[in-house]
């Protein structure tokens, strides 16, 4: 049974993980009686939610990158080296059935100039295929040769990505990761790469 998405709803799972009846909201003291209190001030709620950070890496270290192991859309066995690559690299992370993602697409084939500053390396990452199917992406990825186009569920993990479009900046003579960022356009990925 779907449940419609009610306002003021507070479903917590009970003993054994089961389901609890909702319950009436609580008052808040922040608030007037009878309304529901905002789930971003609520523990439960945020429990196991993460921030994306965005942008450079300002105030922290950057962290090591990682080789992407995977496999290409025709079946075989693909493995990217960080070190194969003598400057900055760009992982974008995208999936087959995305809106948000389709303009990535299209930038990145072959016959299209990309809209990215010369000398920035591309790796096209989407998500194994015990999420996606090798024909989707196949079909996604027609026209695109010169970047290598790699499903691997183990690189999403690695690079802790949470959704897509989502863009990682490597700094691959250090192995580092140097900056990461959701993009909704080529704007937001120039503003990561400057």
């Amino acid at each position: 049974m779907v449940w419609k998405r009610q306002r003021g709803r507070t479903d917590r799972r009970g003993p054994e993980g089961s389901l609890t009846a909702p319950t009436a909201a609580a008052p808040t003291s922040a608030g007037p009686v009878g309304r529901a209190q905002s789930p971003v001030t609520d523990p439960t709620f945020l429990q196991g939610i993460r921030p994306i950070p965005t942008g450079g890496l300002a105030g922290r270290q950057p962290w090591p990158a990682v080789d992407i192991n995977g496999v290409a859309p025709s079946g075989e066995h693909l493995r990217v080296s960080v070190d194969a690559f003598a400057g900055p690299l760009l992982v974008v992370f995208l999936t087959t059935n995305c809106d948000g993602c389709d303009g990535f697409w299209d930038g990145l084939r072959d016959e299209v100039e990309p809209p990215l500053p010369g000398g920035v390396d591309v790796v096209i990452v989407t998500k194994g295929e015990s999420v996606v199917s090798r024909e989707d992406v196949a079909r996604v990825a027609v026209g695109i040769a010169r970047v290598p186009v790699v499903m691997s569920d183990q690189a999403w993990g690695d690079y802790h990505v949470l959704g897509y479009p989502f863009f990682v900046l490597v700094d691959a003579p250090t192995r580092s990761v140097v900056a990461e960022t959701v993009g909704f356009g080529w704007a937001d990925v120039a503003g990561l790469l400057s």
